[in-house]
Order: C-alpha cells, then structure tokens, then sequence
C-alpha cells in the first residue's frame, strides 16, 4: 500500500509539472504569435496613429476623435469640443496642447498640456494612458478605434 502512494504521489507530481510547464509553453508561444503588439520603441520615423478618425465611448455617447495636420480633434454632442496641437515624442507618445474648447466639467484650460501613450494596439483598437503634465496626480487609461475607411 505504501509503495502504491509513493508511485500515485511521484505519477503526481509529474504531470502537475508538465502540465505547469506546458502552460507556459502554449502561453509564451501565443505571446509571440499573437496579433496584439506592446510598445517600448522611441523611434520617432513614424507613428502609431496615422491622420483620420477614430471613436471612443463616454457612457453611451460616442466621441469622435480627428487627427489631421499636426492637430487633435475630440468632437462632443451639442457641438461640444477639444481643440490641441499634437507634439510626438516617439512612435507611441505624444504631447497635446489644448488650444481651444467648449466643453464643460472637464480639468482642462487653453494652455493645458497632457502626454499620452500608446500601450498596445489591438487589430483596430487603441489602448492609451494620459497624464496631466503639470500634476501628474491627474491619470486615466482608456482605448478609441479607428473608423473604417470606405
């Protein structure tokens, strides 16, 4: 009976290893497979957001977002918006400068700057992380999508 536990327990303890190791096998190997791309680059030849149109959800409403020569648009309902001129820093991180906007409630003013940081792109989708520059007490993380182009 001894003899049979010790067995169970080493037949055991294998497969809870391979199978552990398997895990991280498949996991590693989807990773480098996969269609989802992390950032760390700072090369600054081009950028992740080219010029165009891109949405992302406030609640229910949708906010569309331009980004066309050199400038950053959110437009609102009610004929609400964000006006700032984009500065990259790298492929994946801008500066915004707002320059102009009419929308209420927001921790914004002309003048104000923010860094934003592309952190993964996703088929579509855009993941980002923003800082006020001049708190930096002041973060969000969120994600918009870019328009499909007829």
């Amino acid at each position: 009976m001894k003899k049979l536990l010790f067995t169970l327990s080493i037949v055991t303890l294998f497969l809870t290893f391979t199978n552990a190791f398997c895990q991280d096998v498949a996991y590693a190997f989807e990773e480098n497979n996969s269609s989802e791309t992390t950032f760390s680059s700072s090369n600054t030849s081009n950028t992740i957001l080219e010029n165009g149109t891109y949405s992302y959800k406030l609640g229910s409403k949708k906010v569309i977002v331009s980004i066309k020569n050199g400038y950053y648009t959110e437009t609102y309902a009610n004929n609400e918006f964000i006006r700032a001129k984009i500065d990259w820093l790298s492929k994946n991180q801008y500066t915004l400068t707002i320059v102009d906007l009419n929308k209420d409630n927001l921790p914004f003013k002309e003048g104000t700057k923010l860094t934003t940081k592309i952190t993964k792109v996703k088929g579509n989708q855009y993941f980002y992380k923003s800082d006020l520059i001049d708190t930096h007490k002041t973060s969000w993380t969120g994600k918009f999508k870019k328009a499909e182009t007829l």
